[in-house]
Order: structure tokens, then sequence, then C-alpha cells
């Protein structure tokens, strides 16, 4: 029943923000939200939509100097359906990920279009340039924990 109610979930968010192809926010798991792509999943065993956003290519030697910031800046997050950081284990890039359970959206606690219009999408840039400037320190060995401090 739960897919189903996700099926209905993502015709109601379609239908009230006038997107046209549902069926492909469905299946391929594709927003375009103020020209920021946000993936969208349902996760079946947890009964949660996930919400992803790429933060872009990143060498591989930087890639564990990255982890450890990253999963630095997930212990001080403390924002209402926290953004979590990760690293994509196909393409290694640098994630955002948000939970939201299903329910609480189909009963309007949380609202998915003020979640990324108002929470994830203002921040995506930012969190891109925190990216950027942690492995432009990294280069040059810097002190790279207290970049992400703000943002939760």
């Amino acid at each position: 029943m739960s897919r189903e109610n996700y099926r209905a979930f993502v015709e109601d968010f379609c239908e009230d923000l006038g997107l046209d192809d549902v069926e492909d926010v469905l299946h391929r798991g594709i927003l375009a939200v103020d020209d920021t792509v946000v993936g969208i999943e349902y996760l079946d065993g947890r009964n949660e939509v996930r919400l992803l956003m790429d933060l872009g290519e990143i060498e591989p030697h930087e890639q564990s100097q990255l982890t450890t910031v990253l999963l630095e800046a997930n212990l001080g997050n403390t924002s209402l359906y926290l953004p979590t950081f990760s690293m994509d284990a196909e393409t290694h890039h640098p994630i955002i990920a948000c939970h939201v359970p299903l329910q609480a959206l189909i009963d309007e606690e949380a609202d998915l279009a003020s979640l990324l219009e108002e929470q994830m999408v203002p921040m995506y840039s930012e969190w891109k340039s925190m990216v950027a400037q942690v492995l432009h320190n990294h280069e040059q060995d810097a002190d790279l924990s207290p970049h992400f401090d703000h943002l939760a």
C-alpha cells in the first residue's frame, strides 16, 4: 500500500506545482527546482522519501579528506529533516540526502515544496562552495574541520 501512497503523493505534488510529467518524476526520480536538479525516490522498507543533490565531481585523491569533513558536518547538523552528507557509491561524488517520512508528507506535517524551495535548494550553492573551499584548502594543507559548522 505504501508504494501506492507514494504514487498518489507524487501525483498531487506535481499537480500542485504544475509539473506536467508525473511519470517522469516517478520513474526517473528527477525534479528540477529553480534550475537545480534534485533526485527523489521512495524507500519502501523505511516508508520514507529520499531527496538527493549531487555536489559535483571530485578527484579520487580528494575523496578521503572530503569524506572526513562530510562526516563531521553530519554530526553538527540540527536542522528539521536534516540533510546528511555522503559520497555516492557509484559516482563517488559528494551528495546531500534528506529523508522525510512519507506519512508526514501525506498528512502535510512536512511540506515538500517548502523543504525544497526554502531549505535545500537555497543552500545548495553554499554547500557546493563549501566543498570547493574544503578541497582548495586541502591542497594548501589547511585545517578543514570548521568549514561546515554554520550549515547546520
